[in-house]
């Protein structure tokens, strides 16, 4: 049905058009909706020229269709940083930052991002200001993070979107991991350890199809990064309710047999029954921690249980106690590689002892 703006047939300047055009699609985003293009064009005033609709489609195309973003995900990187039109960045795999530009205004940035979290149907916005997600953009995969506005004293939003493999890297790539192997198929606690971005899930994942078939892994996430080719798999993504938290989740593994449970990341209440999982008997757990070395993640996992596991009562001692007696082995990756292992013997009076495994390019057979 043609609008009340046809109908009046007011002819319009290209400027006022567009920001004619730009409110339009606002009011369409602040009801949760992406317009098509046939449906839009019904509302929009007349034009003096054609040149005038035809940039408005071309604007609108860009916004909703994102073909400049297909443009610069074809250069090769494993991160994207979009801080803004002309301040964004592709992180190459050789690890170095090169500038890209982004074809928008400010004023179209914001749209662009709230039509993302619309498309992902994601809540974002003032009072839910972060989510990180998973998504599918141009046959790639990607977890992608947006940060609003309101967060930031220059109110401008945010987008990262870091690349996803499309199937697990080979064991190999990460170094000489013949130790792993071996951890793995005897079923070893293990926590890989490392910084943002060194390699912890992409080396979980490859070291996942290490896994006999017919066992039954129970795979725990806040956002899809985890690949797993198994049949045998029951998998949950964790919601931001405390009913649907990883904490209750793997709560929840227990009760579901699992031959291992797989972990994406611990950072806080999730310590608790991943530890308890540990103490009555259950083997072959995987997870990850941030943390600047091996020795430091057991000292992170200690932290972790002390501030979220209500024990207040429990000494740091303790905690460490109970840490090194259930789980067996820390992986320290760094820059994508395997730079130390270590096999966790026991702790005294807080301090932890373990031997080494691997260092750099060494292996020590040790089990």
């Amino acid at each position: 049905m043609l609008s009340l703006f046809r109908e009046q047939e007011v002819p319009m300047g290209r400027e006022f058009a567009l920001t004619r055009a730009r409110e339009l699609l606002v009011s369409s985003l602040n009801k949760g909706i992406i317009p098509r293009w046939e449906d839009f064009f019904q509302e929009l005033p007349t034009l003096n020229e054609a040149e005038d609709l035809e940039a408005i489609k071309n604007n609108f195309m860009k916004l909703v269709h994102w073909e400049f973003l297909q443009d610069i995900l074809e250069r090769p990187g494993t991160e994207y940083f979009f801080h803004g039109p002309e301040c964004s960045q592709v992180l190459n795999y050789s690890g170095k930052k090169q500038k890209i530009e982004v074809p928008l205004t400010i004023e179209d940035w914001q749209l662009w991002l709230e039509i993302i979290s619309i498309h992902f149907k994601q809540n974002w916005n003032v009072e839910q200001p972060f989510a990180s997600f998973y998504g599918e953009l141009f046959g790639r995969q990607f977890r992608l993070t947006l940060v609003h506005w309101s967060t930031s004293p220059n109110k401008s939003s945010k987008l990262v979107l870091r690349s996803l493999a499309a199937k697990p890297h080979a064991l190999n790539s990460f170094g000489e991991t013949e130790a792993l192997e071996k951890l793995v198929s005897e079923k070893k606690n293990m926590l890989i350890a490392g910084s943002t971005g060194s390699g912890k899930t992409s080396l979980l994942t490859s070291l996942l199809n290490l896994i006999p078939e017919d066992e039954h892994l129970v795979i725990l996430e806040d956002t899809y990064e985890i690949l797993s080719p198994h049949p045998h798999q029951t998998r949950f993504l964790a919601g931001k309710s405390q009913e649907t938290s990883l904490k209750a989740y793997l709560s929840y593994s227990l009760r579901l047999s699992p031959d291992r449970i797989i972990l994406g990341e611990m950072r806080s209440h999730e310590v608790t029954p991943f530890l308890m999982a540990m103490n009555t008997g259950h083997k072959g757990l995987m997870g990850t921690i941030h943390a600047s070395s091996a020795v430091d993640a057991l000292h992170r996992v200690a932290l972790l249980f002390s501030l979220y596991s209500g024990e207040a009562n429990l000494s740091f001692e303790k905690v460490m106690e109970l840490i090194c007696r259930n789980l067996e082995t820390v992986v320290f990756m760094e820059n994508k590689k395997v730079k130390e292992v270590i096999k966790i013997l026991g702790s005294e009076k807080g301090v932890p002892f373990f031997e080494v495994i691997k260092e750099g390019n060494q292996e020590i057979n040790l089990f």
